[in-house]
């Protein structure tokens, strides 16, 4: 126990008597251990705690604070100024499990382990003595999973064994165990100043361990992340403790059919009694042979022991030929008893071949994406048994032919003795180290990727080295730069046997266009493995990597076919990954069925499942986007929310244009951390889609700042919604954007927060109000720097885009509004007015002079039959929450007054409605837009109309009733009220929504007097209905509309009669084409016109207006604009839109009874001159060009012509070409029936 010097003592006794101790120096509260594990690293803390394990100069120090019950920390005194004397207690007994103490010092990390070290311990306590905590019972794989929150705590491991370790332990040495599943994990010797256990015997069957779980990530001094590299740290001898067990004694065997009998013996260990103990040998279930592909053993077959030492027993499995090709065939052989544990090899695997290097179809499928889809159910993600362990059984057992190991792309030669000492030194010694076929930095650099060993060989690590992360590819021999054989490089090209180099090509300035050529024989091992990895772990895998390669790797997959070595090393491989060898060992014909055509997308995941992934991993998600920044947008799925930061190339170029708010978008990237903040960055060119634009964005989680403080993790990069903020402007009118300047401290009663106003933030420039309701993205910015995760804290409400902040509501509304009105004489004159707030005023005592002689007022009650109400003088008149009036006057409207603000709850107002047509107005002081409105209530709201100069348009806001406008909107929905949201929603139309993918679509314009006035839309969709439904769009009532175009609805029958009238008629895809039957409308009769304001990109779309009058067809594409004369009673024109065939059938049926002519235009003309005419049906035509004196000068065209309309154009030539003289001359059209003639007038 650490004690103060007695003058020490004094001296801060003399101080406390005088009130004059520092207060810097003054005792810390102790927090518990999780606490203090939660904190930076380098803060001092102090914690207490009861010591599970001590030893030389370590203490494992425990308290009950963590995630599984409990939280630890180490501590290490080999050295400082409380050594000594902390080393002394830990040898006299003072510290000792169930020593209760508490600490104070510095933490740290060694290579991932949490610790107090050396000089940092400030001051100990010893308080007491008890009993250690019991310990925690768990199994490997949540180690595997779960290894960060048992660091350093007390457990109890069952059921395990040393894999190739016998004799005594060694200090400063790393072992592997296994459970009777074969999952790993290493088992750690410290030096002598952590362990006694040096020395002690290696128990040669199952054991338990209760002892302490400890880190070694391999990232040195400070090195907390990542969270791997767990191992046990045993103490003391009686950290293990043996138990009885059964095991085979190998864990697999490769046998052809018929070349005889293969042996493998069950052997029982630990028995210390004379009693009689069996275990039962049976064949597993998921084993693709049976009892029947071999001779001699029969399933189940029971075994018995007798004695203290028996011997093993055999059984005997004798592979049967049954002349069919199945490649290769596994009977699993598994152990269970009763009487014992199982120990690791609890299962026996036998791979029975066709032949050395047997091929057979393992999986169906023709379509790449269901082929994958199946290879990854059955053959994807391995349980791999760890980095170190995989190593040394690559060396020690898969690629080790009687001691000797060959690297793979050299062919150099090495000695490994199987047997001796830690197998991967031993080629290390010798200049053999591990390459990993698909590379680290390419998606292998995490577990398990990182230990699988199907990518896993022997290299000599100059030849490492140099391939470095480059591409596999083929290269001229003048282009190599370096050649590699057995422990030789060069720069000249060798003069035989080029064969057996490999090959490199690094003088390319990009890293991407290097590449490295393997010796010829390795050509299909390597093709194979990084066709496997690419299939095993799409959301690691850099994709774009292997296409770069695919071509050339699956010629090397032809040219070098799988020999009986490479078949006998992956089913090796296999057997310790979970029986999973590589497929397209397996089966020859996966690689071109898979990849042949293209390398397919990784696999979609939850974007949860991505922040569960955490760092390193390459992912796919898809969300809808919810905001975007300068440098990335946020998205968002049912899940959760995740950044992606990602500005340049393709996915850059396309931020604020084709990805923006409501994109929903698919990517594929690399999960890092910055400061907290999890993104998702390194997005390829080809790295992402766009699924479907406008959709709907999630609603927003309601929190408050209390809540992020507590739990912020759980909703970082999603919408959230804080109300009522107060900001701190610290001195600023309007907020400034980007660096510390744009932060602001925003508290809501239950805790504090940072509003992040980040560089392009719309909100850069605008007034910073007092109080104000968030509703945008959750960020975070801890400041432990790039890739820290870690701690959960800095959590900052991001301000992107202008409605992200809204200020509260005013008590009153101001208006000061005036409205003028045209004409009185003529509808369109007319205007929708209303006011704001909570009014209750009639309209008459806003309006000067009489009603009906100085103005007059109208209500709509949205019935079918005589809706317009007219002003009365009843209560129905007075302005009202929502309410609007058609008014005209012969002055001006003009309102100045306040009103109270329309109550407001849970963020939102209602105003009433009834069926059918309503006039609405917005009684909020402000704007909203009608997405957020569509998106509040429920089913899908009808467009918003705005009355403008005498014609309707479609509006995407809803204007405040402080400016006196009022709306036109259809409530088809049967809703009794209308919610408008205070602020700005996260939704938008599914009209809007589905408009992308709306095909065959045209937008006719009808113009007067050169004025747009009126307009319509049709197309298909291949979600549209026969019927009414959202994708259709009812058109206003046009009573007092100057002009009114609009397409009568093919299901007037269904709908009412007001509904009849549509301003967008979409109908289902699939047919040749559609007839869309228009309605044109006029006040007063004279010329109106109608063009296309944009018309179906693809030129095979024919577009034609057919006037059922004439039976005239016009194409909109050719022939232009169309001008027709349109007045009070309503003219129903055709308009076809589909093939080619559609429309001429479509047209044939409207043709004239006898030949039909068009004026000539233009008339007179200079250059050229164009003759349009119909035949009623097919016919010899003949179109001529006569001059004064009657004689032909020119002959336009003359055959048989079909029925329908045709052209001829005339330039003013003669039959040989020769320009004619200005003047008059007579174009004349004959056939079998009749003939008809045109003056023109040519001008030159």
């Amino acid at each position: 126990m650490a004690c103060l010097p007695r003058w020490v003592f004094l001296a801060a006794l003399s101080l406390l008597l005088v009130g004059a101790w520092p207060e810097a120096v003054q005792a810390q509260d102790p927090i518990t251990i999780n606490e203090a594990r939660d904190e930076p690293l380098g803060t001092e803390v102090t914690v207490e705690g009861t010591v599970t394990r001590a030893y030389g100069s370590y203490a494992r120090v425990q308290d009950d604070s963590g995630p599984t019950g409990a939280s630890a920390i180490v501590l290490r005194q080999t050295s400082g100024s409380n050594s000594s004397a902390f080393q002394s207690d830990i040898a006299d007994g003072t510290i000792q499990p169930g020593t209760t103490v508490k600490v104070t010092g510095t933490t740290s990390a060694f290579n991932g382990l949490f610790q107090i070290n050396n000089e940092d311990l400030t001051d100990y306590t010893v308080q007491g003595q008890g009993s250690p905590p019991s310990p925690q019972t768990v199994t490997l794989p949540e180690l595997a999973q779960n290894g960060e929150d048992y660091e350093s705590e007390l457990l109890r491991v069952e059921g395990l064994r040393f894999l190739s370790a016998s004799g005594a332990f060694e200090n400063g040495t790393t072992y592997t165990v296994e459970d009777g599943d074969g999952q790993p994990l290493e088992f750690r010797v410290q030096d002598g100043s952590e362990t006694a256990i040096g020395g002690a015997p290696i128990p040669g069957g199952v054991f338990d361990f209760e002892g302490v779980l400890g880190q070694f990530n391999g990232e040195g001094p400070g090195g907390d992340e990542p969270d791997e590299g767990y191992q046990f740290i045993p103490v003391r001898e009686s950290d293990l403790q043996p138990s009885l067990s059964f095991s085979f004694n190998r864990l697999f065997a490769q046998a052809e059919e018929g070349d005889g009998p293969v042996s493998v013996q069950v052997q029982v260990f630990n028995k210390e009694t004379d009693r009689t103990v069996s275990v039962t040998a049976e064949v597993g279930p998921s084993s693709t042979a049976d009892g029947t592909d071999v001779m001699g053993f029969q399933s189940p077959q029971t075994l018995t022991f007798s004695g203290t030492d028996p011997s093993p027993q055999t059984l005997t499995l004798e592979p049967v030929d049954d002349s069919e090709q199945e490649g290769v065939e596994r009977l699993e052989v598994a152990l269970s008893s009763e009487d014992g544990g199982i120990s690791s090899p609890s299962r026996f695997t036998l791979w029975i071949l066709d032949g050395p290097a047997a091929q057979g179809p393992i999986v169906a499928g023709d379509s790449a994406n269901v082929l994958l889809d199946s290879l990854r159910q059955r053959y994807g993600d391995p349980p791999t048994i760890g980095y170190g362990p995989a190593r040394d059984t690559l060396y020690r057992r898969v690629y080790n032919e009687q001691d000797t190991v060959e690297a793979i792309y050299s062919g150099l030669q090495v000695v490994v003795d199987p047997d001796g000492g830690d197998a991967s030194d031993q080629a290390l010694d010798q200049g053999v180290n591990t390459e990993h076929i698909w590379p680290r930095s390419k998606g292998a650099e995490n577990e398990p990727a990182l230990s699988d060993m199907h990518i896993l060989a022997p290299a000599h690590d100059a030849v490492n080295s140099a391939r470095s992360n480059y591409a596999f590819g083929e290269i001229p021999d003048s282009d190599t730069d370096s050649w590699y054989f057995e422990d030789e490089s060069r720069s000249t090209t060798p003069q035989n046997g080029l064969e057996l180099w490999s090959e490199l090509d690094s003088s390319p300035a990009e890293r991407d266009n290097r590449r490295f050529e393997p010796r010829h024989s390795k050509k299909g091992d390597v093709a194979r493995a990084a066709f496997y990895f690419a299939m095993a772990y799409p959301n690691r895998a850099d994709l774009s990597f292997l296409e770069t390669q695919r071509e050339t790797l699956l010629e090397w997959h032809e040219e070098d076919p799988v020999d009986a070595t490479e078949l006998r090393r992956t089913l090796s491989q296999g057997s310790y990954q979970g029986n999973i060898p590589n497929p397209f060992v397996l089966d020859s014909t996966l690689a071109d069925r898979a990849y042949g055509e293209e390398v397919p997308g990784p696999e979609v995941i939850s974007i949860q499942n991505a922040r569960e992934q955490g760092g390193g991993r390459t992912v796919s998600v898809e969300g809808v986007v919810t905001r975007v920044g300068d440098d990335g947008p946020y998205i968002q799925d049912q899940t959760g929310g995740l950044y992606i930061f990602e500005s340049q190339g393709v996915f850059g170029q396309a931020l604020g244009s084709s990805i923006e708010k409501g994109t929903r978008l698919e990517v594929t990237g690399t999960l890092t951390y910055f400061n907290g903040l999890l993104e998702l960055t390194d997005v390829p060119d080809d790295g992402f889609e766009i699924i479907a634009q406008d959709e709907s964005l999630p609603a927003p989680t309601t929190l408050t700042l209390g809540d992020i403080a507590a739990s912020g993790e759980n909703h970082e990069a999603e919408l959230v919604r804080v109300e009522n903020v107060s900001i701190d402007a610290d001195g600023d009118d309007t907020f400034r954007a980007g660096s510390s300047a744009g932060n602001y401290m925003i508290q809501d009663g239950t805790g504090s927060l940072t509003l992040r106003i980040p560089s392009g933030s719309e909100l850069e420039g605008e007034p910073i109000p007092d109080r104000a309701t968030f509703q945008g993205v959750l960020g975070q910015f801890n400041g432990a720097g790039p890739d820290a995760d870690e701690p959960d804290e800095g959590y900052q409400l991001l301000g992107l885009d202008a409605g992200d902040l809204t200020a509260e509501l005013p008590g009153e509304t101001t208006v000061d509004v005036t409205r003028s009105f045209g004409d009185p004489s003529t509808g369109d004159s007319y205007r929708l007015v209303a006011l704001p707030g909570q009014v209750d005023q009639a309209l008459a005592s806003t309006l000067s002079g009489e009603a009906g002689v100085g103005w007059q007022a109208y209500w709509d009650d949205g019935s079918d039959q005589e809706p317009f109400i007219k002003f009365d003088g009843s209560d129905q008149f007075d302005f009202r929450p929502g309410r609007g009036f058609w008014v005209l006057s012969t002055s001006d409207w003009s309102v100045q007054t306040t009103i109270p603000t329309v109550d407001v709850q849970n963020g939102a107002t209602t105003i009433p409605l009834h069926d059918g047509w309503n006039i609405i107005s917005n009684p909020l002081p402000r704007n909203v837009p009608w997405s957020a409105v569509q998106s509040a209530n429920e089913g899908t709201l009808q467009a918003l109309w705005d009355w403008d100069s005498g014609s309707f348009r479609e509006a995407s806001t809803f204007v405040s009733a402080a400016e006196g406008e009022a709306f036109y909107v259809l409530n088809d929905q049967g809703l009794d009220q209308l919610t408008i949201p205070l602020s700005s929603s996260e939704g938008t139309t599914a009209n809007a929504a589905n408009e992308s993918r709306t095909t065959r679509a045209v937008e006719l314009v009808a113009e007067r007097k050169g004025r747009a006035t009126a307009r319509v839309e049709v197309g298909e969709h291949p979600a549209a209905a026969d019927g009414k439904d959202a994708q259709d769009l009812a058109a206003p009532p046009s009573r007092f509309a100057s002009l009114s175009l609009s397409a009568r609805a093919p299901f007037a029958g269904a709908a009412p009669e007001r509904q009849g009238r549509l301003a967008r008629d979409v109908r289902p895809t699939g047919t040749g084409g559609q007839t869309y039957t228009l309605e044109l409308r006029a006040d007063t009769t004279g010329p109106v016109t109608l063009r296309a304001e944009s018309l179906p990109q693809s030129p095979q779309v024919d577009v034609a207006l057919v006037d059922p009058a004439n039976g005239r067809s016009h194409d909109l594409r050719t022939d232009g604009p169309l001008t027709l004369a349109a007045g009070p009673d309503p003219s129903r024109i055709q308009l076809l839109v589909g093939r080619s065939s559609y429309v001429t059938s479509e047209t044939r049926e409207r043709l004239p009874e006898s030949l039909t002519v068009q004026a000539p235009a233009p008339n007179p003309f200079r250059n050229q001159i164009t003759l349009k005419y119909a035949l009623p049906e097919t016919q010899d035509v003949t179109v001529a060009v006569f001059d004064l004196l009657g004689r032909r000068v020119r002959t336009l065209a003359e055959g048989r012509q079909e029925a329908g309309p045709h052209r001829v154009n005339w330039e003013g030539t003669d039959a040989s070409q020769r320009r004619l003289a200005s003047g008059t001359y007579f174009l004349r059209v004959s056939t079998d029936e009749k003939q008809h003639v045109e003056k023109v007038v040519l001008v030159r």
